[in-house]
């Protein structure tokens, strides 16, 4: 999720990139051109529209696309900051890992401010009419943390369950990935936690789905933004639960460290992480080597083979 590509994310967003040739390092990635360098993209097919939002140092980072291939980026919501992220961001405009939705007929949207490393954090959420609408109100913080507490309120996802009972997944390092109802109506937190997944080596970035029988649960592992030894990775478990525990191709509980590796990066392309999905595709972002390690939006078509997903 950091954090570190920040301070150059006013020059990159502005950067077109290519992705003809380049880009296809997976046999189905999409080709896409347009504005692509983008950090924790999470992505939604609003209509006939694609829309991603981005981790960004002025709010929240918007881009959208009338066929997901060809992007260009839009004007970022609440990009003159909020008051209230001032006590957990410092700077009150940057914002991390937001993850857009459409619930109960109106857009909705929830976010992080942090500062790196730090447990002081909160999730936000703001809701709209529609995501192209753009008349987005904020509603404040639904889940915060401080120093000592053993989760940290970063990454959230929302997902609804088979029974249409709606949820929130979050967390980062310390440890790792919990989930816990929130209000149909509220859309704030309610009743007890889950506590999903946990490694040593880092985890967050927690996005959770649903395919036949099971749920999935995937993260991002490792480190995100060191350059050349950056070792995000994306990894994920299955469950037949909502609440775990979730398990790997070998059995192993994601809470013990599991997790089966989906994409590790590698050639040029390094570090994938940041996950979302919608519409059948994982989207997501990877450090590009050849061009200072800032990331890099990429597209892929996600399957499932005898119960477990792959490009």
């Amino acid at each position: 999720m950091n954090k570190q590509l920040l301070k150059r994310w006013a020059a990159a967003t502005a950067m077109a990139f290519s992705a003809i040739g380049t880009i296809n390092a997976h046999a189905t990635t999409w080709t896409l051109t347009g504005s692509l360098i983008t950090h924790d993209p999470s992505v939604y097919k609003e209509n006939s529209t694609w829309w991603i939002t981005e981790t960004s140092d002025t709010g929240i980072g918007v881009k959208y696309s009338p066929d997901g291939h060809a992007w260009t980026q839009g004007v970022s919501i609440f990009g003159g900051g909020l008051s209230w992220w001032t006590q957990y961001n410092g700077n009150g405009k940057t914002v991390w890992a937001p993850d857009i939705h459409v619930w109960n007929g109106k857009a909705i949207l929830y976010y992080a401010v942090s500062t790196f490393g730090s447990q002081k954090s909160a999730i936000g959420l703001a809701t709209a009419s529609s995501i192209a609408q753009g008349n987005w109100t904020d509603q404040g913080a639904v889940l915060t943390s401080a120093p000592g507490n053993n989760y940290n309120a970063i990454d959230p996802n929302f997902f609804v369950d088979k029974a249409g009972q709606p949820w929130l997944s979050f967390g980062s390092f310390w440890t790792g990935i919990y989930t816990t109802r929130v209000d149909p109506n509220t859309l704030k937190p309610t009743g007890s936690w889950y506590h999903l997944a946990a490694d040593s080596s880092g985890i967050e970035n927690s996005f959770i789905m649903s395919n036949g029988s099971y749920y999935y649960l995937f993260v991002s592992k490792g480190s995100c933004c060191a350059g050349a030894n950056s070792t995000y990775h994306i990894s994920y478990g299955r469950s037949t639960s909502v609440t775990g525990p979730y398990l790997d191709k070998n059995g192993v509980n994601m809470l013990n460290g599991g997790g089966t590796t989906l994409d590790a990066g590698g050639g040029r392309f390094i570090a994938p992480g940041g996950e979302s999905v919608a519409n059948g595709v994982m989207v997501r972002h990877e450090l590009d080597s050849q061009n200072n390690y800032n990331g890099v939006l990429f597209i892929n078509d996600l399957t499932f083979s005898n119960g477990w997903p792959t490009y």
